[in-house]
């Protein structure tokens, strides 16, 4: 039986980078359950989301990131993210 949690060729494991854009969306002060049941998110765009965010090469840079954070410090996305745009919109 195939295992479906392994990585896919060329992108990164599914559930790090989930766990990476949930850190992300905290940081930012998003939500992205809430955002997708009032329509502010399409579940395409989650998706989207995700499989950028596990071809982007950048979950060790994310990772230091969100470990650099204090709780007190104001919502923010890193900008070499590549869902900067989305969280961006969110936000407002």
């Amino acid at each position: 039986m195939k295992d479906l949690a392994a990585e896919a060729e060329g992108l990164g494991n599914i559930f790090r980078h989930l766990w990476l854009l949930q850190a992300v969306a905290k940081a930012a002060g998003v939500d992205l359950t809430a955002e997708m049941r009032s329509g502010r998110l399409s579940g395409l765009e989650y998706a989207q989301m995700v499989t950028q965010c596990r071809g982007a090469g950048c979950s060790k840079s994310c990772a230091l990131w969100n470990s650099a954070r204090r709780g007190d410090e104001p919502p923010a996305v890193p900008e070499f993210c590549p869902s900067t745009r989305i969280f961006k919109r969110l936000m407002d």
